[in-house]
């Protein structure tokens, strides 16, 4: 790996939650987007907690060895079997600790009570379907800020301190106003997904640009196979490819204009052309029927059965999937097309960027534990323990080098080494930042995906919804 700053591209996290967000949309009220805490306003966390444990060169946060770690992990594609291992790291580290170990997909569920209360636990998997609203937390001063964790040594990399041992902008996406609140970990690549198998037995050639694309929907379909099905219920997914595909098109103006709510953000020329491109792949009848049904798995297992041709997803694929993997499938990812010649960015750029959030709460009992299990995590052999268990490559710089590559993790480094050679893209923020915004623009995408709903009236329903965002007392940022 090296130190190129991450790409564009929303999380699985982001994916996953959305179905509900989406039901509670339709009555109304969301759940999600509402208050995760009970506590009052004011960005920033609270005083230190005081530490019983001493504060050395192997111990820079005073982690008292006799303090119980709490730790809750989003048990989905990933699994939780990673966090085990770390778990196990720490325990050699701290032998007279007690660690407590919850893997959950009812992340709200499951913690929303508990900061309610007071006693969150320690270190969080902020992730999945039911992951909690970051950005409220830390208005609220829930979470702990991660500057000491910048600045302690490296857990096992002599000479260095963890910010020298991550890929430059890892912390960007849980930046907050100059502050970072949480550790996205996994280093996700989106983009489209096929079978190089499938394609070199009919000889089909990877499309570059949007002509070649529907080019081979035409050949797919002449053979009975789809052109293309996405996570249905979980519109996010083409979201992820929509933005790609703006920012390339557009350029990084368009994007930044969308994150910092410019009035007519959303009817740009580069997002109506993008609009008009989705809308002439449903249009061509070049989407698997009945894919707004589906769900992330059933769609990802249809093409996986090779019912379709292409399906959109980021580098967590295979570890969801892997039991339903054919011997002879040969997975492969590649960027989203370009739009035409006028494009501001090449082919080669890709989405991505860390993801899988972790984040220490800031009145939990045991920051400092928390703060240690952060560090363990950005070990090298942290770091190798979870690409070798989840087919994904971590921030943490150089440590997946010499391991062992499975196929999609060399597909993966080969598509993120040619898109280090071009510009990069921007991460999106509006979804991080106004989370009623990007839901709306899920929502929409969805329906121009499945229903009557046309390029025009896509751009103009999401900026409706970008105004009243930029109207409501909801706290804006900038970049």
């Amino acid at each position: 790996m090296t130190e190129h700053p991450p790409f564009a591209g929303l999380d699985r996290r982001q994916f996953l939650r959305r179905a509900a967000a989406l039901a509670a949309a339709a009555t109304g009220s969301s759940v999600l987007g509402a208050c995760a805490t009970s506590g009052g306003g004011g960005g920033g966390s609270p005083a230190k907690p005081k530490s019983n444990g001493r504060a050395d060169a192997k111990n820079p946060f005073g982690v008292d060895p006799k303090a119980p770690l709490d730790v809750v992990i989003f048990k989905g594609g990933f699994s939780d079997e990673y966090a085990k291992y770390h778990e196990k790291m720490y325990q050699k580290r701290y032998p007279q600790a007690k660690v407590h170990h919850l893997g959950t997909q009812e992340i709200t569920a499951q913690l929303q009570p508990r900061f309610v209360n007071g006693n969150p636990p320690d270190v969080i998997d902020n992730s999945g379907a039911q992951d909690l609203d970051t950005a409220t937390l830390v208005n609220q001063g829930q979470l702990t800020e991660l500057a000491d964790l910048l600045e302690a040594p490296s857990w096992d990399t002599a000479g260095k301190k963890v910010e020298d041992t991550v890929v430059e902008g890892t912390f960007d996406p849980l930046t907050f106003d100059g502050k970072i609140y949480g550790l996205p970990y996994a280093f996700n690549i989106n983009g489209l997904w096929h079978d190089a198998k499938l394609f070199g037995d009919n000889q089909w050639e990877t499309p570059k640009t949007w002509d070649e694309l529907m080019a081979l929907g035409a050949k797919t379909k002449a053979k009975g196979i789809p052109l293309w099905t996405y996570q249905g219920q979980y519109p996010a997914y083409m979201l992820t490819v929509f933005n790609a595909m703006v920012q390339k098109h557009g350029g990084k103006e368009v994007l930044k204009n969308i994150d910092n709510l410019e009035d007519g953000a959303w009817q740009q020329q580069a997002v109506r052309d993008v609009a008009e491109a989705f809308f002439e792949l449903k249009s061509k009848g070049y989407i698997l029927p009945g894919t707004a049904s589906l769900s992330h798995t059933q769609a990802q297992a249809a093409w996986l059965q090779r019912k379709a041709a292409i399906i959109p997803c980021g580098s967590w694929l295979k570890s969801e999937m892997k039991s339903q993997v054919p011997s002879d499938f040969e997975m492969t990812i590649t960027p989203t097309p370009s739009l035409d010649d006028s494009d501001k960015f090449p082919y080669e750029a890709i989405p991505n960027t860390p993801t899988e959030t972790f984040i220490v709460p800031s009145k939990a009992k045991n920051v400092p534990g928390g703060l240690e299990y952060l560090r363990i995590m950005l070990s090298k052999e942290g770091a190798q323990k979870f690409a070798e268990l989840t087919y994904t490559l971590t921030v943490v710089k150089g440590a997946h080098e010499a391991q062992a590559q499975d196929p999609v993790l060399k597909s993966s480094l080969a598509a993120l080494e040619a898109a280090q050679k071009v510009d990069r893209l921007d991460t999106p923020t509006y979804g991080t930042w106004y989370r009623p915004l990007t839901e709306e623009a899920e929502a929409a995408i969805g329906v121009l995906l499945t229903s009557k709903l046309d390029a025009k009236g896509f751009v103009d329903r999401v900026q409706r919804k970008a105004d009243q965002v930029k109207k409501s007392n909801i706290k804006k940022f900038k970049r």
